[in-house]
């Protein structure tokens, strides 16, 4: 695996989970902004952009570390099968 799929596959992560984590905001915020209004400490932000920026966030952080993730498993299971490979030869 070289570094640029390396790359790729962290940003393409990341991007997905900003995604999913925007929209799981915008949800959530949409359904219950009282809730948000209590939580956020600031009067003059909108409870459904503070849930929306908030969700996202934490999509790109939780997906970009499960990428890495991902990464690390695939280096491990290349290496196991390269040294299987080496042993039977």
């Amino acid at each position: 695996m070289n570094w640029k799929a390396i790359v790729l596959i962290v940003i393409g992560c990341a991007l997905a989970g900003m995604v999913l984590g925007g929209l799981f905001g915008f949800a959530s915020g949409s359904m219950t902004p009282d809730f948000f209004a209590r939580v956020i400490l600031w009067e003059d932000i909108e409870p459904v952009g503070a849930a929306t920026f908030f969700g996202a966030t934490a999509g790109v952080l939780l997906s970009r570390g499960l990428g890495c993730f991902a990464i690390i498993v695939q280096v491990i299971f290349q290496y196991i099968n390269r040294t299987k490979e080496e042993l039977s030869q």
